[in-house]
């Protein structure tokens, strides 16, 4: 699923697909704070798209100034006509970080630990250390593609299960992630903790905002993940 922002975007430039144009639906009769967000980007874009006009003008004028100074055989600087280009982009750089702030620590995924697990052979250790090399590089389509083999040929090993539901947040299959992660999230093994962080987070992509805070609520306060699911859990009341 597409993040939230560029969903909007798509909408105001009228870019979205069949597919999406339902999520956004779906979101937007659903989600207050979706829907509100929409409203305020539709209401920036409005403002943008004025203060860019007025800007398009000033760069005309500033332009037709410098071609007559030219012909003229006066020298112009670059810096009086590009000063309205400059200040655009810097109108586009705000709305972006205004209107969608984020604390990306937050969102970041963990290392992925390199080790021998349970039960490995040779082969499929060596599999695993390939899926820790694309995950660690943010090959997250690689990373996917062999733990998700690992799982299918011994899905009793939960660090298999547990870095699928990662790799696949990585590739923005939040879906698939919160169906890796869940069954983690609500058992008692060691990624129990984390499972539940990371779940909250597909939740949260996915527009389930009620159920992600139930996730992180349940964290418990003396798990390491413990602090950051705070910070969370703050970021989306």
């Amino acid at each position: 699923m597409k993040p939230k922002d560029e969903l909007i975007q798509d909408y105001i430039d009228k870019v979205l697909s069949a597919e999406d144009k339902e999520l956004f639906d779906t979101l937007y009769e659903s989600d207050n704070e979706f829907r509100n967000a929409v409203k305020r980007q539709i209401e920036m874009t409005d403002l943008l798209t004025r203060r860019l006009s007025s800007e398009e003008e000033a760069l005309r004028a500033n332009l037709t100034e410098a071609e007559t100074k030219h012909r003229t055989g006066k020298v112009i600087s670059w810096k009086q006509w590009l000063t309205p280009l400059i200040a655009a982009a810097c109108i586009l750089i705000v709305v972006k970080f205004v209107f969608f702030p984020s604390d990306k620590a937050l969102y970041e995924l963990p290392e992925m630990r390199s080790e021998i697990v349970r039960g490995s052979q040779n082969n499929e250790a060596d599999q695993y250390e390939d899926a820790v090399k694309a995950f660690n590089d943010k090959d997250y389509q690689k990373s996917t593609r062999i733990l998700m083999q690992l799982h299918r040929a011994d899905n009793t090993i939960l660090q298999y299960q547990f870095y699928l539901g990662l790799s696949l947040i990585g590739e923005k299959k939040f879906d698939d992630a919160q169906m890796s992660l869940l069954p983690i999230a609500e058992g008692e093994s060691v990624f129990q903790q984390e499972a539940n962080y990371y779940l909250g987070i597909a939740l949260v992509e996915l527009g389930q905002t009620e159920q992600a805070k139930e996730r992180l609520s349940n964290i418990d306060p003396s798990a390491k993940i413990y602090e950051k699911a705070k910070k969370l859990l703050d970021s989306i009341k």
